[in-house]
C-alpha cells in the first residue's frame, strides 16, 4: 500500500559508523524506516490538506518518530538525531508542530527517499477516471491487503486466541456493495467535491472495504478511551468519516441522536443554578433564549439566517444553517465574541472560533449582536459558572488533573464543562443503547451522542426511550431525533 525506498548509501553509512554488534545498524535502520512508514500511512488516512497536496507535505509527529525510531551505538543515540546530524535525514521539517497549537509537524521527504504509494497515486486527480486503478481498489492484491491488515491489526490473532477481541475492538457490519457504489460515485459523479476530498474519501473507503472483505464483512475499530469520558477509535472509523461514507458503509439503517445534546444537558441544571445563584424568577424567565433554541430551533435558525445573511452573501445558502449551528455549538462550549479558540465537546481547543465561522465581519456582528444570541450567551455563561463552581465545591480533586488545566496550570472552566458533559453523554447513551437492545433492535454503531440501528425504532419506542433518559437522569430536556439512511445505489441500478 505504501513503500519507502531509501538510498542505499544511508544504510551503508550507518554500518560504517556502527560496525558492532553485527547487524545492529541494519536492524535499527529498518526499524526507523518501518516507524516512518507507519506514520506516513496514518498521515494519508487522516487526509492531506490542499496545501499539503500542492507541496507534497505530510503531517507526522517528529517527537514520536524520534522516540519510536530506535537508538543505536553504545551512547544510545537516537537514529533520527544521528541521521540529521550526518546530513542523512529522511524527512525535512517544513513547519514544526508545538504543544501550544496541538498540531503535529509538516514534513517532506528528502531526496534520499523514494515513495511508492500505488493506492495514493491512483487517487490523484488526473487518475481519478482510471478504471484499472478503481478495479485495484475494489479488488486489492493479497499482498496489499495483508500489509494493510498487519498495519491496522498487528495483535488481531492474539486477541482472537485470548478471546479479548470484543474488549479491544468494536466490529461494524459493512454493506460491501453500497460501499463499492459510493467509491464509483466518488470516481465519476462527485463533481462538486475537491480532488483532495475525493482522494481522502476514496482512501478511507478503500481501507474499510479491504478489511471488510478480509474479515467476513466486518470492519474492526480499535477502541481508544478518552479521559473526558468518551470512547473514540484509532484511525478511520464510523465516528470520523463523512456522513455520506458512513451511510455507504452501513447501508440501509436509522440514526438516532440527542437533539442539541450539550444545551439539553446544561438545562437539566437550570433549577439548581437559579437557587445557587439567588436568581429571581422561574426557569423560563431566566433561560428563555436557551429554551427557545431547544424548543423552536428551526424557527430561530430561520430568523437568524434571514437577519445575518443578505441575498448578496458570499456564503452559499446551503452552508448558512451549518455555520449557524457551528456558532451555537461553539457558544455552548464557551466561545465568546473575542475568542480565538474554544473548547469543544472533546475537551480540546477547537478552531475555528467566531472569526472563522463568520469570515465576513458584518455577518459576524449581526449574529453576535442579535438579542437572542446575546441572551443565549449570557444564559450559557450562568450555567457554565454554576457547573464550574459545583466542581470546585464537590470535586476539587478534579481540578488537579492535568488534562483539566490550562497551560499555566490553572483549572480550565471550559475543560471542566466538557469533562462533565462527556461523562453524562456516555451515561445517557448507555441508557439508550441498552433500551434499544432490550427491545430486540440491532445497534450497528455508536457515534458519541448518537446510535445507528438496523431497524426503525418507531414513534412509540422512541418516546419510551426518551422518557427513560429523562427519568434516569432527572433531566426533562433530553430528546431523540431519528434520520433514515439509505444505502448507496448507482443510477439506474437496483443494487
Amino acid at each position: 500500500m505504501v513503500e519507502i525506498k531509501v538510498d542505499p548509501n544511508v544504510l551503508a553509512a550507518m554500518r560504517r559508523a556502527f560496525p558492532s554488534p553485527p547487524n545492529s545498524a541494519t536492524r535499527q535502520f529498518h526499524r526507523y524506516v518501518a516507524v516512518l512508514k507507519t506514520m506516513l500511512l496514518d498521515s494519508l488516512l487522516r487526509g492531506q490538506t490542499v496545501e499539503e497536496l500542492k507541496l507534497n507535505l505530510f503531517s507526522i509527529s517528529l517527537h514520536q518518530l524520534a522516540n519510536d525510531g530506535g537508538q543505536i551505538g553504545k551512547d544510545k543515540v537516537r537514529v533520527h538525531k544521528w541521521l540529521k546530524d550526518n546530513n542523512l535525514a529522511l524527512v525535512e521539517t517544513v513547519m514544526l508542530g508545538t504543544n501550544l497549537t496541538g498540531m503535529v509537524s509538516k514534513v517532506k521527504f528528502t531526496d534520499l527517499v523514494t515513495l511508492e504509494m500505488p493506492l495514493a497515486t491512483s487517487l490523484l486527480p488526473n487518475l481519478l477516471n482510471d478504471a484499472s486503478a478503481l478495479n485495484s481498489m475494489h479488488n486489492p492484491s493479497a499482498k496489499a491487503t495483508a500489509e494493510l491488515i498487519n498495519h491496522l491489526y498487528p495483535d488481531f490473532a492474539q486477541c482472537v486466541a485470548n478471546q479479548t477481541l470484543d474488549k479491544v475492538f468494536d466490529a461494524v457490519s459493512i454493506d460491501i456493495k453500497s460501499l463499492e457504489n459510493y467509491m464509483q460515485w466518488l470516481r465519476s459523479g462527485a463533481t462538486k467535491l475537491s480532488a483532495s476530498k475525493r482522494k481522502l474519501y476514496l482512501l478511507q473507503a478503500h481501507v474499510i472495504l479491504s478489511v471488510a472483505k478480509d474479515k467476513g464483512g466486518k470492519y474492526y475499530q480499535r477502541r481508544k478511551p478518552s479521559d473526558f469520558g468518551r470512547t473514540y477509535y484509532c484511525g478511520t472509523s464510523v465516528q470520523n468519516v463523512n456522513k455520506e461514507l458512513r451511510r455507504a458503509m452501513l447501508g440501509n439503517c436509522w440514526e438516532y441522536d440527542i437533539r442539541s445534546s450539550v444545551v439539553a444537558w446544561k438545562m437539566g441544571f437550570a433549577r439548581e443554578c437559579i437557587v445557587a445563584m439567588n436568581l429571581s424568577g422561574r426557569v423560563r424567565e431566566n433561560f428563555k433564549h436557551t429554551l427557545s433554541y431547544l424548543e423552536d430551533k428551526k424557527g430561530l435558525m430561520a430568523t437568524l439566517r434571514y437577519l445575518v445573511f443578505s441575498k448578496h452573501s458570499e456564503v452559499p445558502a446551503a452552508l448558512q444553517p451549518t455555520l449557524l449551528k457551528q456558532a451555537f455549538t461553539a457558544l455552548s462550549f464557551g466561545a465568546c465574541k473575542t475568542s480565538r479558540a474554544w473548547m469543544d465537546q472533546n475537551g480540546e481547543w477547537a478552531r475555528p472560533a467566531m472569526v472563522e465561522i463568520f469570515r465576513v465581519k458584518q455577518e459576524r456582528d449581526l449574529f453576535l449582536n442579535d438579542v437572542s444570541v446575546v441572551g443565549f450567551i449570557k444564559e450559557q455563561g450562568l450555567l457554565d459558572d454554576f457547573l464550574f463552581n459545583g466542581i470546585k465545591q464537590q470535586r476539587p480533586d478534579l481540578l488537579k488533573l492535568p488534562y483539566l488545566q490550562t497551560q499555566k496550570g490553572n483549572a480550565s472552566k471550559s475543560k471542566c464543562v466538557a469533562f462533565l458533559y462527556q461523562h453524562q453523554e456516555t451515561l445517557v447513551m448507555n441508557i439508550v443503547r441498552d433500551a434499544v437492545v432490550a427491545r430486540g433492535k440491532t445497534v450497528l454503531a455508536s457515534i458519541h451522542d448518537a446510535i445507528i440501528t438496523k431497524e426503525r425504532l418507531g414513534v412509540e419506542l422512541t418516546s419510551e426511550i426518551e422518557q427513560l433518559m429523562q427519568d434516569e437522569t432527572d433531566n426533562c430536556y433530553w430528546r431523540l431525533g431519528g434520520t433514515k439512511l439509505k444505502r448507496y445505489a448507482l443510477p439506474n441500478s437496483k443494487t
